[in-house]
């Protein structure tokens, strides 16, 4: 299974307060492992960061839409969350979705914001997951600080690297 944490147009804005000036470099790279997942059938998921202030509003603007080099099929799934980690009644809509199909053994989280939303979401993924190995390609996460301490946290919760 792929999880792609937030990569949305936000993150390539230099005006925006969530730009990651690394991200755009990322982009080929995370397109080639999401299309390597679609030859797969691997179950693709999708997290979208929509801010507290968004929730009751209109949230379709451009900025917090996936970007378009990796927009999501309709066979894939899209969750959103108002805070850095998913929802705990959406970790077990994940888990009820995913296991219709078949529970994963391995599981791959990429993206955006390493120190924060990565982190945050593969910890809470474990949580519906426990039997499932967990991966972190460091060349397929990005982030403004703290990259190397974190990728050292993920492997003491057995993060492995790919």
């Amino acid at each position: 299974m792929l999880v792609i944490v937030d990569m949305q147009n936000r993150i390539l804005d230099s005006a925006d307060e969530n730009y990651i000036p690394s991200a755009k470099a990322l982009l080929s790279q995370l397109k080639n492992r999401l299309d390597y997942a679609r030859k797969s059938a691997e179950v693709v998921l999708f997290t979208r960061d929509i801010p507290i202030e968004y929730k009751d509003q209109a949230e379709e603007i451009t900025k917090l839409q996936i970007i378009r080099e990796l927009a999501p099929l309709n066979r894939e799934f899209v969750f959103k969350k108002n805070y850095f980690t998913l929802a705990p009644e959406t970790l077990l809509e994940i888990r009820r979705v995913v296991e219709k199909q078949k529970l994963p053994k391995e599981i791959e989280v990429v993206g955006a914001e390493l120190s924060i939303c990565v982190l945050a979401n593969i910890l809470a993924l474990q949580s519906v997951f426990p039997a499932a190995d967990f991966y972190l390609n460091p060349q397929l996460v990005t982030g403004n600080k703290w990259n190397a301490e974190t990728l050292k946290i993920l492997q003491e919760f057995n993060i492995k690297e790919k």
